[in-house]
């Protein structure tokens, strides 16, 4: 056979091969969380107290000095790829209902330019496992929100919102989240300032990753350098307060889990400084989030962590009720 003709056939398989891994998608077996079910798995010790876990707090406590686990990449429970891409495997329902509180939200305009997706990277998250799921969108998301704080309304939940998508207009952007503000402006909190919690009970804290707009002014420089640090922290003064940040997120594991160790043991959140500390990451050029969450998760509930200590927001992927019990624990009454 020539070379010609071979490389006809291998270009005749390209297509079987992607409708093959449609079909397996579509049923569930090239996605590790499986089908969308009524409920995801809970801790059976008193892990249904998660969902009300900042009630007996002090309202006159600043939310930077709150112990808040939260979400990297909210969003991509149904997302393909999902070897690459993926980051979570619970519904931001089942997150916010586990006790996360921060939830890292990745947007992008949709073809239109009327409404906003959400994606990660170059991947769609969708609201089910089949690849023709209708696109899960930012009110999806917002609305979920919502309907928790309904339920639980001496709660808040922040929304850090960053476009994801390099060519789309941030303008655009910006004015479609304001547009979402304007039908319940009472439900959210957005001022360029760290409120106290009894501020924000039963509202969404909107926080932006982009330079102007409504919220906390959350757009810390980019650290998707490799480059090992000795102190991987970077402080950002943010108009009225300070931001302190590790998110390595193309560190191995091992220089990761140290970068995590170090912010942990190194930084404390203050009434004008919010820390965000991340376990994600994403390093090579064929990245598995899942193998690295597995292994610094893993870590991460070994870490003896102390209680009264000011550590801010920590940020896991495949998140689940164990981990934030972990952080939620470290918060002191009132």
């Amino acid at each position: 056979m020539t070379r010609k003709k071979k490389k006809l056939r291998f270009l005749w398989l390209i297509p079987a091969v992607l409708v093959l891994a449609a079909a397996l998608y579509a049923a569930g077996l090239l996605y590790p969380g499986g089908k969308d079910t009524a409920a995801d798995p809970l801790l059976s010790d008193g892990a249904s107290a998660l969902s009300d876990w900042m009630s007996p707090l002090g309202d006159e406590r600043p939310l930077s000095l709150i112990n808040i686990p939260g979400t990297h990449d909210s969003g991509t429970r149904f997302i393909f790829p999902d070897y690459f891409l993926q980051d979570q495997d619970t519904s931001v329902s089942r997150q916010l209902e586990n006790g996360y509180r921060y939830l890292d939200v990745r947007v992008a305009l949709n073809k239109a330019g009327d409404a906003l997706e959400i994606i990660h990277a170059f991947g769609a998250c969708r609201t089910g496992a089949a690849l023709w799921s209708a696109a899960l969108t930012y009110d999806d998301v917002a609305d979920d929100a919502l309907a928790f704080l309904d339920a639980h309304p001496r709660e808040t939940v922040i929304f850090c919102v960053k476009p994801e998508r390099s060519g789309d207009d941030t303008a655009a952007v910006a004015a479609l989240l304001e547009q979402k503000v304007a039908q319940a402006p009472e439900r959210w909190f957005t001022e360029n300032r760290i409120p106290t919690l009894g501020e924000v009970r039963g509202r969404i804290v909107l926080c932006r990753r982009y330079a102007d707009g409504l919220g906390l002014n959350f757009n810390w420089a980019d650290q998707g350098d490799p480059t090992v640090l000795e102190d991987p922290i970077a402080v950002e003064g943010m108009d009225s307060f300070t931001l302190a940040v590790q998110d390595r997120y193309h560190y191995g594991a091992a220089d990761k889990w140290n970068a995590v160790q170090y912010t942990l043991r190194n930084t404390t959140a203050t009434e004008n400084t919010f820390c965000l500390n991340f376990l994600s990451t994403a390093q090579g050029k064929l990245p598995h989030p899942r193998k690295f969450a597995a292994e610094l998760n893993g870590l991460f509930l070994s870490e003896p962590l102390t209680a009264g200590s000011r550590y801010g927001v920590i940020l896991f992927d495949f998140a689940d009720a164990a981990l934030a019990r972990a952080v939620v624990d470290t918060n002191l009454l009132p």
